[in-house]
């Protein structure tokens, strides 16, 4: 059947590591995608946190594979959000910034953002839909037959706190109306939370959770573990009418949270750990293992042509993510290729905003910057994640670092050549030449 044609791209290769009944899945998958915005990678207890509370995400790291090293193609919300639906970078499909007052981006020539997952499925036949944040459009954009979302800024509450509606509820109660009205036929829901984004106002409930452990930015991991409880909210709808085993749930958010403690950023807009790195989550029992646990470097860009491929649909020719599916199931999950992030530091810091590349390899991270303003000095930083995982002590400019430094500048180099990144290719070319 055509809905299964992913089967000779790669996932028949690993059908043999897993139960007949997942080998060869009756129904083509129904997808849903939960984003949360500002959502650290290491911000849920699968990922080591031992002081958070997120119990629902560890259920879903559980059921499915956690991606150890996953990255966001650039640390700031509406480019990385469309990358994720066109499995493309930002200098490729041109959006680098944040957008407000328009309304729909996807109109608009000079941003390049077809194909994308949610037009692709829809025409396979998917009923679509959309819920929350997606800050590419003031207006629906009609790319989902169902869309009840907006662009970006709108309270957490829907009047005053813990006395009105909280808003993340309120859409995963209209999430849940939308499984269960839709459970008959294959559906795409793309659930979108605007928190953990500051302000950090979550409903006071959650703080019992933290009672007593000393937690710095209390009120942002709370924030966390009210998405969590929504996340447990969309898992219960799913399980009770029958439709997990057929269900990829992703779980991901277009970038994590500094805290202003890095330089050049506020909250993102960085290569740092804690601005790039995010959560991501994919559990689909049919085909994945579950409680699996995939340490090479990934990009959300890998998310669209994962998603399309389970669907038994063409990965468009333009994409650059790459479908994880082969490697899960054949088990090749170590580091394969470097990963890359494309920044735009945060404005009006230290001068800013200056263009910014990141690679990493293995256990180390090469982090080039183009600084706009004349007179300052370079910024540009090599770290050894293995043995500094907190990225403090920058490791640029040692002898001993010179050959590792050229070796990951021409992994930026090659890259931005493939892509069509000059800024990449310019910065690269600092350390490349090196001898």
């Amino acid at each position: 059947m055509r809905r299964r044609s992913f089967l000779s791209t790669g996932l028949s290769a690993g059908a043999a590591l897993l139960p007949a009944a997942a080998a060869a899945p009756a129904r083509k998958p129904n997808f849903l995608f939960i984003l949360a915005d500002q959502f650290r990678g290491d911000a849920f207890g699968a990922a080591g946190n031992r002081f958070v509370h997120t119990p629902n995400l560890d259920r879903l790291a559980r059921g499915g594979v956690r991606f150890a090293n996953a990255y966001t193609p650039q640390a700031v919300c509406a480019p990385a959000r469309a990358s994720m639906l066109t499995g493309v970078f930002p200098t490729t499909h041109g959006l680098t910034d944040n957008v407000y007052g328009i309304d729909s981006v996807f109109a608009l020539p000079q941003y390049k953002l077809t194909p994308h997952y949610p037009g692709e499925l829809r025409a396979a036949g998917y009923r679509t839909g959309y819920i929350g944040k997606l800050h590419l459009a003031e207006k629906d954009p009609g790319l989902w037959d169902y869309y009840n979302g907006y662009n970006s800024q709108k309270p957490h509450w829907l009047g005053e706190r813990d006395n009105s509606p909280y808003r993340s509820d309120v859409e995963t109660d209209d999430a849940i109306r939308f499984i269960g009205e839709n459970r008959e036929r294959p559906f795409l829901l793309t659930v979108s939370y605007y928190p953990p984004h500051d302000p950090y106002n979550p409903p006071r409930r959650y703080y019992a959770h933290y009672e007593g452990k000393n937690v710095d930015q209390v009120d942002y991991y709370a924030a966390c573990s009210a998405i969590d409880f929504c996340v447990g909210r969309l898992l219960d709808s799913l399980d009770s009418h029958g439709l997990a085993q057929d269900t990829m749930v992703i779980f991901t958010s277009e970038h994590g949270e500094t805290f202003g403690q890095r330089p050049l950023s506020t909250n993102k807009r960085v290569g740092y750990e804690e601005s790039a790195r995010v959560p991501m989550l994919v559990r689909y029992p049919a085909v994945l293992p579950a409680g699996y646990v995939y340490e090479g470097g990934v990009s959300t860009v890998d998310l669209m042509p994962t998603m399309l491929a389970a669907a038994g649909r063409p990965i468009p020719p333009r994409v650059q993510g790459k479908n994880r599916i082969p490697d899960i199931l054949a088990r090749r999950t170590g580091w394969s290729e470097p990963v890359f992030t494309q920044n735009i530091t945060q404005p009006r810091i230290r001068n800013g905003p200056h263009d910014e590349r990141m690679v990493r390899w293995k256990e180390w991270k090469l982090i080039v910057r183009k600084l706009r303003a004349e007179g300052m000095p370079d910024m540009d930083e090599l770290y050894d994640l293995g043995a500094d995982p907190e990225e403090r002590r920058n490791l640029l400019g040692r002898p001993e670092t010179k050959a590792k430094t050229a070796e990951l500048a021409g992994m930026l180099k090659a890259w931005g050549q493939r892509t069509g990144d000059r800024i990449a290719v310019d910065l690269a070319d600092r350390y490349a030449r090196l001898p």
